[in-house]
């Protein structure tokens, strides 16, 4: 008699255990580097935040990090004269966000009432006064995690939430 090739019950059940086990150990550490990069992306802008807080009172300049949020991408611009140039300074470079988190919006209080779907020109206005302007900027993971970092305007701190925070009201 010829005997017919195949996988015994036995065989299939062990595959399948092991497929299970790799699951079981590789999908905790897809959603810890994913949390990972948004607490770095976190991290990253408050330090950028504070930076120029500094940088503007102590060169007396006047500073606005500029946000695209479609792209998610981030840099500096100096005011020069009448407008705002690109600075050209290392630590002011673009920076963009670490995979899987994304700007789910940028809150001043100039863009409270403005459509949600008009994503241009958002920024936030640092001044040599020592003041930075109020801001919530939400960040988001592919997960559809949220981080909200908020501004503190005399300080030039940062305030970070593990969650979806409104703290600009439309008043």
């Amino acid at each position: 008699m010829r005997k017919i090739g195949g996988f015994s019950l036995i065989e299939l059940l062990v595959v399948i255990f092991l497929v299970g086990a790799f699951v079981f150990i590789a999908v905790p550490k897809i959603k810890s580097s994913t949390e990972i990069n948004v607490k770095s992306a976190s991290r990253n802008l408050g330090g950028t935040i504070r930076y120029l807080y500094n940088e503007a009172a102590f060169k007396k300049n006047i500073y606005r990090l500029v946000f695209d949020i479609d792209s998610g991408e981030y840099w500096v611009e100096v005011l020069n004269g009448n407008e705002y140039v690109v600075s050209t300074e290392y630590l002011h470079k673009k920076r963009s966000l670490p995979g899987g988190v994304h700007f789910k919006d940028v809150i001043t209080e100039r863009t409270l009432g403005r459509s949600s779907l008009d994503n241009s020109g958002e920024f936030i206005l640092f001044l040599p006064t020592g003041f930075v302007e109020p801001a919530v900027i939400h960040l988001m993971t592919d997960n559809e995690d949220y981080y909200t970092l908020e501004t503190k305007p005399y300080t030039g701190g940062i305030r970070v939430y593990d969650e979806y925070v409104e703290l600009l009201r439309d008043e």
